[in-house]
């Protein structure tokens, strides 16, 4: 339809309304009979009209509504499904960092039990063995907490912050272990405490004796005498640099080695010689072989102790 059409059919129906007073309304039937009409005035019309359009302003104002709260209710179910899909989700998450901070606690019980284990053997060995870190804040506290909401989440993070403590803690205390042990290694590497020879056989002890070659004046003798086999192997006693190999008087053919720890040791009347001065040897290495050069009744090994520049008993070292 043309828009002057429509403009031709509203004057039509304008004027219509203003020339009559009346309109006549007829009611027919589906089966033809008994057809009614009625005659109705045009301000009754018009009031009718009026009551029916604001019934379908109303209608449709009342609809919008309806559709309104019913979108809504749509939305909010949708956003509660969500959440608590959301919160299944959120109590699943927290029951496995339970589960891992419980995991973790356990290891760090072990971990301890371990450290304990380690001291004891430790001190059991003479290390010297450094202070525990004792982390207060480890302390297990807790209670009801009437009247106080707390969740879940925070409870976790307040375990994970002390696990945390603890496994500092731990941390330090195993490196301090750890140093004690390279301590106590360095300190048995250098210390003068493994027996020179195959041979146990003392033939002349520390200290005062008579003189082994008149057997009537005494003497004093400065370390131990050990029979053993001519050619047979000398081993450093500890680990250290050699400060002197080659004759040394009544000594013979002598090595001296300089350890750690105010130490140093020395080997006498040897039939040869395997170091020179000046080189690094290890604990056990073979330096040299039994003789009986310088002032010697027969093969056997002279081994000295110094201690700080004063020789000791070597049998109170090793």
């Amino acid at each position: 339809m043309t828009t002057e059409k429509v403009k031709e059919f509203y004057r039509k129906i304008n004027e219509l309304w203003r020339k009559n007073h009346y309109f006549t309304f007829w009611f027919i039937p589906g089966n033809g009979q008994n057809i009614a009409k009625k005659n109705i005035e045009k301000k009754r019309l018009k009031y009718v009209l009026s009551s029916m359009a604001a019934a379908g302003v109303l209608f449709m104002i009342s609809f919008g509504v309806m559709a309104h709260i019913a979108y809504q209710s749509y939305v909010q179910q949708q956003e509660l499904r969500e959440f608590q899909q959301t919160k299944q989700q959120q109590e699943q998450k927290l029951q496995e960092l339970a589960a891992m901070a419980e995991k973790n606690q356990k290891e760090l019980a072990y971990l301890d039990s371990l450290e304990k284990q380690l001291r004891q053997q430790m001190e059991k060995s003479g290390a010297q063995l450094p202070p525990k870190d004792e982390q207060v804040a480890y302390g297990g506290k807790g209670g009801p907490m009437d009247g106080k909401q707390i969740s879940q989440l925070n409870v976790i993070l307040e375990q994970e912050k002390n696990l945390q403590a603890e496994m500092q803690a731990q941390k330090k205390n195993m490196e301090g272990l750890l140093d004690a042990i390279r301590n106590e290694n360095y300190r048995r590497e250098f210390t003068p405490d493994l027996w020179p020879t195959d041979s146990y056989d003392i033939t002349s002890s520390f200290g005062g004796r008579v003189n082994p070659f008149d057997n009537y004046s005494s003497d004093w003798h400065p370390g131990i005498d050990i029979a053993n086999n001519y050619g047979a192997p000398v081993y450093a006693s500890a680990s250290g640099v050699v400060a002197s190999a080659g004759w040394y008087g009544g000594y013979g053919r002598y090595i001296k080695i300089e350890h750690d720890y105010g130490y140093e040791t020395a080997y006498g009347h040897l039939s040869s010689i395997a170091v020179r001065s000046g080189e690094y040897v290890e604990k056990g290495q073979l330096i040299g072989r039994v003789g009986s050069s310088g002032y010697s009744t027969g093969p056997h090994l002279h081994f000295e102790v110094i201690k700080y520049g004063e020789q000791v008993n070597p049998s109170q070292v090793i």
